[in-house]
């Protein structure tokens, strides 16, 4: 069973004076500026800004969000009514650390994202998963240990204690039984992650710790790896860590704090949050039938078409402003015949975390809907509007 941090001294929150964390921000900046091969190690504390508690601060912390899970338990106390926690993790929009990281990952200077947090974010904030290695699972994240098959959701996909979903691999030739990705305490590490993981902690000459107390094994051996390298270890927290005396640098500060002065130090601006949801739609000939054709639709994740996603609760289809049918599950399919001349609405219904309102496609008749349609829906909450955009080079940040 996992616990709180055991040694009070630990516990203690600190805070750099701003004299010198100005200082060490300035110092921090320019290695990133001079590193080649520069990566992030994300603990809890940077998600706490978004309302998500984490494990291991103590009693007294001064975190909107109260005390670590882990020291409540330890103290079998409950969470003060006055702490400022998220009611559902789906609903928590990244923070400024998080879009930070995008920010630096799209311009090529940081390589890696390495996680211990299963919370999603990364990824929704518009990482590329291809440079994110999540050594805790992600609780949007279903695979199957059949066929390797992953498949994201708009929704919590955490299972039973062997970590069975209740549902299967859509592949006719596996269905497989689904489990979720989330790592438990004292359970293996996914070994594609970690060794991902190790990979770019091996090429490192600058590590960044951000939200981390370091207290968990085997992820601990990233910032291991690089101090044996002895390449730059910079931890940035506000208890100390058992790595303290082995970093380069430890920044005492909220990960917002920090990150907000190392990009205005930089000179790059940390974008606001929009939510990214990329749709395919294929449109095929009834072999059988020439006036019928099956549309099929569904998500997939913006940086692996091969991972489909969840992301729609429903769609209606529309003819001539009347509903015709309602599809619940995906990939969505429904043939259509008779409608040529008609116009045609496939409205698009979100799970609504963010309240995303509907989206209609509307297409004049069924000759003028694509045989192979892939497209971004962009959503920002504070507009409260969809924006379509066509090809990944318009995304903006």
């Amino acid at each position: 069973m996992a616990h709180g941090i055991s040694d009070p001294k630990n516990k203690k929150e600190h805070f750099d004076t701003a004299t010198h964390l100005e200082k060490k921000l300035d110092q921090l900046a320019q290695w990133i500026k001079e590193s080649r091969h520069f990566i992030v190690f994300t603990g809890a504390g940077v998600s706490t800004s978004t309302g998500i508690p984490d494990f291991r601060s103590g009693m007294d912390t001064v975190l909107p969000t109260g005390p670590g899970a882990w020291e409540l338990e330890d103290h079998k106390a409950k969470r003060a009514k006055t702490t400022t926690v998220i009611d559902d993790v789906q609903k928590a929009i990244p923070s400024p650390t998080h879009m930070a990281l995008v920010a630096l990952q799209r311009q090529g200077i940081l390589k890696c994202i390495i996680s211990q947090n299963c919370d999603g974010l990364h990824l929704r904030s518009g990482v590329n998963s291809n440079n994110l290695a999540e050594l805790h699972g992600n609780m949007n994240l279903e695979k199957c240990p059949k066929c390797g098959a992953k498949y994201l959701r708009d929704y919590d996909t955490e299972g039973n204690r062997k970590h069975y979903t209740g549902r299967r691999c859509d592949k006719p030739n596996c269905r497989g039984r689904l489990k979720d990705s989330i790592i438990n305490f004292g359970e293996d590490l996914p070994e594609d992650e970690l060794n991902k993981a190790l990979d770019h902690a091996g090429k490192a000459d600058l590590c960044l710790v951000l939200g981390s107390s370091l207290t968990v094994t085997p992820a601990t051996d990233i910032p291991e790896r690089v101090v044996e390298n002895k390449q730059k270890l910079v931890i940035g927290n506000l208890q100390r860590t058992p790595f303290h005396k082995n970093a380069t640098l430890n920044i005492h500060a909220f990960s917002d704090v920090i990150m907000q002065g190392v990009m205005q130090r930089l000179n790059i601006p940390i974008p606001p949050w929009i939510l990214r949801r990329r749709v395919h739609i294929t449109c095929s000939q009834d072999l059988n039938n020439e006036t019928q054709k099956r549309i099929l639709i569904e998500g997939r994740d913006p940086n692996d078409t091969d991972i489909p996603f969840t992301l729609l609760d429903n769609i209606e289809i529309i003819v001539n402003q009347k509903v015709i049918q309602q599809l619940i599950h995906q990939p969505f399919a429904y043939d259509l015949g008779d409608f040529d001349q008609q116009s045609i609405t496939i409205r698009l219904h979100f799970f609504g975390h963010y309240n995303e309102i509907p989206f209609d496609l509307i297409y004049a008749n069924l000759s003028n809907i694509s045989n192979n349609e892939q497209f971004y829906l962009l959503y920002n909450p504070m507009e409260g509007q969809w924006r379509k955009v066509t090809g990944s080079d318009d995304l903006p940040l």
